[in-house]
């Protein structure tokens, strides 16, 4: 995924969990992304599963840390954080 995708994908999915308040929703859809990228990239079924369960229980993590914090600093420390993290 390039680097300005997956920020606008990130950056989407923040704004996402400040309307609907949900970490699970958010983390679903960013695993989902991952898997159909993984299959557009031509990964075995059973590599792309495995990269998509830890992708999606470190998004859930992620975006739950977010709503816990919401409203602190710490809140822009974890966005940041996360983003950095996830771009690389």
């Amino acid at each position: 995924m390039g680097f300005i995708l997956r920020i606008i994908i990130l950056w989407g999915l923040v704004k996402l969990l400040l309307i609907m308040d949900k970490p699970h929703l958010c983390a679903g859809i960013y695993a989902v992304i991952g898997l159909a990228l993984r299959f557009l990239l031509g990964w075995q079924l059973l590599y792309a599963a495995i990269a998509t369960v830890v992708s999606f229980l470190l998004a859930w993590l992620y975006f739950w840390l977010l709503r816990r914090f919401e409203g602190s600093v710490w809140f822009w420390i974890i966005m940041i954080g996360g983003i950095v993290v996830g771009l690389v």
